[in-house]
């Protein structure tokens, strides 16, 4: 569904903030929808998708806020030289970003210059702030009088008391009502600067020093390298047959090691995972080549029996690969990016 943009007759001031909200039926759409962000999405669960994103751009910040019905794999990059923070809202299943365990409540930072990878549990409510390096370098300078290190240690963790993380959901959620519900209001240059000043500040509060939580424990970080490690190569040799003891050998893990990590980390086993893999990169390209017969594509991604196949397919996404390709037929091709 295309985004909602600001009404025509909103006053010319308020043009300079771009507002967006999309509902989307794909995964793959879903992550494309965030703009400026190298992302992409694999759904985890079984079902329809239904998801829904909202974002505004306001000079140099960006906030957003997503959801969807199922569970999601995602992972990429965050818009260029930026510094994002991130809290979770409604949910009633643990995810998972880049190694530690999140629940409801829980705030995070992620930095341009490194890839994350986040599993959002089905109904997981994600808001985010989204603001330029440089602004937050002018802002601490102005705060604080000097220059603070703005570079994070790694996917990290906010520890913040609950006071601040109401605060944050709360800001978030009033500007998103205002660009939505009364743009008319943003046409005061004065309220903008306020607005997109108190974003930075939320997020420079969060990412101060002594917010950072500790890194990864050993166990985790091993897990999420065992896994990141077993992904890799059912990515570059998805169209072969790939048993558990290629993947313990190209890991070099041992069979419970590499299940307890899938398990924990994805929350599904190594060979469910694969499977919902291939299924996902099937439906992507289903979409973005329309030349291919959907034989074609399923067998470029190790299924060969068309019928099995097609079950497989139906029971993830919730309808064919015929019906999928006959939806995105009439849109243009898409170049291909494999993951």
């Amino acid at each position: 569904m295309p985004a909602q943009q600001l009404p025509p007759d909103a006053p010319a001031k308020a043009a300079a903030i771009r507002y967006a909200r999309t509902l989307t039926r794909d995964a793959g759409e879903h992550a494309a929808s965030l703009s400026a962000w190298d992302q992409h999405y694999e759904q985890l669960s079984a079902g329809r998708y239904e998801g829904c994103l909202e974002e505004f751009h306001i000079g140099p910040v960006q906030i957003f806020r997503e959801q969807s019905n199922q569970a999601v794999l995602q992972g990429g990059r965050p818009r260029a030289n930026t510094i994002s923070v991130a809290l979770t809202l409604a949910t009633q299943v643990a995810g998972w970003y880049c190694g530690h365990e999140i629940g409801e409540g829980r705030v995070f930072a992620l930095s341009s210059d490194r890839e994350f990878d986040l599993v959002a549990g089905a109904g997981m409510a994600l808001v985010g702030v989204c603001v330029d390096t440089a602004e937050l370098a002018k802002r601490a300078a102005i705060l604080h009088g000097r220059e603070l290190p703005l570079s994070l240690p790694g996917p990290s963790l906010i520890s913040r008391p609950t006071m601040h993380r109401d605060a944050l959901a709360l800001l978030v959620d009033s500007a998103m009502s205002l660009v939505r519900d009364r743009p008319a209001t943003l046409a005061d240059g004065a309220l903008r600067n306020r607005l997109a000043e108190s974003l930075t500040d939320a997020v420079l509060e969060s990412i101060a020093p002594d917010c950072i939580e500790s890194g990864l424990l050993p166990g985790a970080a091993a897990r999420r390298q065992i896994v990141a490690t077993a992904r890799e190569y059912m990515r570059s040799h998805a169209d072969e047959p790939i048993s558990v003891p290629d993947l313990c050998v190209a890991t070099g893990a041992s069979r419970r090691a590499l299940q307890y990590a899938f398990e924990n980390v994805v929350q599904l086993s190594p060979v469910t995972y694969l499977r919902v893999m291939r299924l996902n990169r099937v439906r992507s390209e289903l979409q973005a080549r329309h030349g291919d017969t959907v034989g074609d594509v399923a067998a470029r991604w190790g299924f060969w029996h068309p019928s099995r196949f097609a079950a497989e397919y139906r029971e993830l996404f919730g309808e064919l690969p015929s019906v999928t390709r006959m939806r995105f037929a009439s849109m243009p091709p898409e170049p291909m990016r494999r993951h």
